[in-house]
C-alpha cells in the first residue's frame, strides 16, 4: 500500500466518526483528511480534499450516502469507496450498484475495518461475511431463475396466432389439420410453426408437447377417430 493515503469519513453519528478516526490513525501511511455528518458535506469534502478512500455511511441525512457514492464514483472512478450499512439487502444492493468497492456492517470489528481499508487502498475489494453470503445467494437465485425467465421471454415473443398453433401442434394435430381448424393455408401454418419452434428452441411435435405439458398448458384431447400427428 502506498504511503500518505487520504481517507475521508462520512457518518451521521459523532461516535461512529470518532471510532473510525481512532482505528484509522493506527494504520501506517493512512491519514484522515476530513469528516462529515451529512451527504452534502461529504461530497464537497471528498472532492475538495482529494480523498483516496471515502468511508461513507449509507443512511446520511441531506444527501443519501448511496447518492454520494454514485456521484463520487461517476466524477472520480478511481477513488475508492467503503460503504457502511445494515444487514439489509435493500441497503447492500444499491450501495454496490452505486459503485461501492466494499461493504461493512456498523458492528464490524476493529480488525475487519483495518483489513477492509488496507484492501481497498491496495486496489482490492472487501465484503463483510454477511454481505458476501448475500451476494452469493443473489447470484445463485439469479442463475436458477435465468432459464425460466428466458422461457417466459420467449413465450412473450410469440404472436397470438403462433400460440394457437403451438397448442394445436402440442395436441398432435398435423399442419393440414391446423390449417383447416384456423381457416388458413398450409403454408401459413408452416410459417407459424417454424417461427415458434425457432423462438422456443423446439425441434419436433413431440418436443412441443413435452414443452407444453411441463409448463402446465391445458392440452385438449383430440376428438375420437382423429389420428395423432405424433405417430
Amino acid at each position: 500500500m502506498e504511503s500518505g493515503r487520504n481517507v475521508f469519513i462520512a457518518a451521521h453519528q459523532p461516535l461512529m466518526r470518532e471510532g473510525l478516526k481512532v482505528l484509522l490513525r493506527g494504520l501506517d501511511g493512512v491519514r484522515v483528511c476530513g469528516e462529515a455528518s451529512d451527504g452534502r458535506a461529504a461530497l464537497e469534502g471528498c472532492e475538495r480534499l482529494g480523498a483516496d478512500l471515502a468511508v461513507i455511511e449509507c443512511g446520511l441525512p441531506l444527501l443519501d450516502g448511496v447518492c454520494v457514492m454514485r456521484l463520487l464514483k461517476r466524477r472520480h472512478p478511481s477513488r475508492r469507496v467503503l460503504a457502511i450499512g445494515g444487514n439489509d439487502p435493500a441497503m447492500l444492493r444499491p450501495a454496490l450498484e452505486a459503485g461501492a468497492d466494499g461493504y461493512l456492517l456498523p458492528e464490524a470489528s476493529a480488525d475487519e475495518v483495518r483489513m477492509a481499508v488496507r484492501a481497498l487502498l491496495a486496489g482490492g475489494g472487501w465484503l463483510s461475511p454477511w454481505a458476501a453470503r448475500e451476494v452469493l445467494r443473489e447470484r445463485r437465485s439469479a442463475a436458477e431463475a435465468e432459464p425460466a425467465e428466458r422461457e417466459r421471454d420467449a413465450l412473450a415473443l410469440l404472436t397470438p396466432r403462433e400460440r394457437e398453433v403451438l397448442h394445436l401442434v402440442a395436441e398432435g394435430y398435423r399442419n393440414r389439420e391446423i390449417a383447416g381448424l384456423l381457416v388458413v393455408s398450409d403454408r401459413t401454418v408452416e410459417k407459424h410453426r417454424a417461427n415458434l419452434f425457432r423462438k422456443l428452441s423446439l425441434h419436433s411435435q413431440a418436443d412441443a408437447r413435452a414443452w407444453a405439458e411441463e409448463r402446465g398448458f391445458a392440452l385438449r384431447p383430440r376428438p375420437r377417430g382423429e389420428r395423432s400427428g405424433l405417430g
